[in-house]
């Protein structure tokens, strides 16, 4: 759906805004029609996939810019993930495309912030200022999560807390992923400046930009090598544990055969020792507790137990 945003009344350029959210076949058939969107361009924005990117096309005067944004779990996401939001500004005009996913970023773009911005490259600058502060909401979040998973991971280590687990390691991948592309983007949108043409102030603005996501991006890197450490160490853990429980059911697997084997012998119509003596069931009994209690001796004395 194509909505036309309220702006700063008082820009000096009188830009504007629309915000398209869902792109539908409507859509596209009125970007084709009334603003003489190309081909190419309608491709690059029907893509839900579409990379963080800066791109300049001369035929329409169009910079775009595609940028992702983190994408909070869900029922049938339980990880986070990140989708992009697309910019594009022609003269001065800006067009926003995103899914209702990425919305709430545009929705929380507050009239505070849209009172200072003065043309459509200018808003494009203030809104990925503002979109960068995403990243460490998110990543305060799974911080949050990842330490409350370590403390019950301390008491006791369960096969679904390590799953947990492991969904916060896949959020760690995606926003890091999606951090260095969008700084990626970033570099090639500053050396761009012929095309992007920018003020001193939003030239300002975007060097904030790239702290706020060089930052983002260190942090995410440093806490997803501090998740995959306890991840690890709790496999280790858990493993071990598995592993004393295997030794404990194979000595004592070996231990019990020793009756096994004797009864068995004893259970067959042959001639055997002791077997017509009044108290043969007492002898053999002790024979076999002699006999399990020196295996048993065995295996403490090599550790195996």
């Amino acid at each position: 759906m194509i909505t036309r945003k309220k702006i700063n009344k008082k820009s000096p350029t009188n830009y504007s805004w629309f915000d398209i959210n869902q792109l539908t076949d409507n859509d596209l058939k009125q970007l084709r029609q009334f603003l003489h969107f190309t081909p190419a361009l309608i491709e690059y924005l029907s893509d839900i996939h579409e990379r963080p990117h800066y791109d300049y096309d001369a035929a329409t005067n169009s910079s775009l810019v595609v940028y992702d944004l983190p994408v909070w779990p869900k029922d049938k996401q339980k990880h986070f993930t990140t989708q992009p939001v697309i910019l594009l500004v022609q003269g001065t005009t800006v067009f926003t495309f995103h899914s209702d996913d990425t919305n709430y970023a545009l929705e929380n773009f507050s009239q505070k912030e849209l009172n200072q911005i003065t043309d459509a490259y200018d808003f494009v600058v203030n809104f990925l200022l503002h979109a960068a502060s995403y990243f460490n909401s998110a990543l305060t979040t799974l911080n949050i999560e990842r330490n409350n998973l370590d403390a019950r991971l301390n008491e006791s280590i369960k096969n679904r807390d390590l799953l947990q687990l492991a969904k916060i390691e896949k959020s760690f991948v995606y926003l890091s992923s999606s951090l260095q592309t969008n700084l990626i983007m970033l570099e090639s949108l500053s050396h761009h400046k012929e095309h992007f043409t920018l003020s001193s102030q939003s030239r300002e603005k975007l060097d904030d930009v790239f702290i706020e996501l060089r930052q983002a991006n260190r942090m995410v890197n440093i806490s997803s090598e501090v998740t995959e450490k306890i991840s690890m160490t709790s496999n280790n853990i858990l493993n071990n544990n598995l592993n004393d429980i295997m030794n404990f059911m194979t000595v004592w697997s070996l231990i019990l055969t020793i009756p096994t084997i004797i009864t068995g012998f004893y259970g067959m119509n042959v001639a055997l020792p002791f077997m017509h003596q009044k108290l043969s069931w007492l002898l053999i009994s002790f024979i076999m507790l002699i006999l399990m209690g020196l295996l048993l001796w065995f295996f403490k004395k090599r550790k195996m137990f």
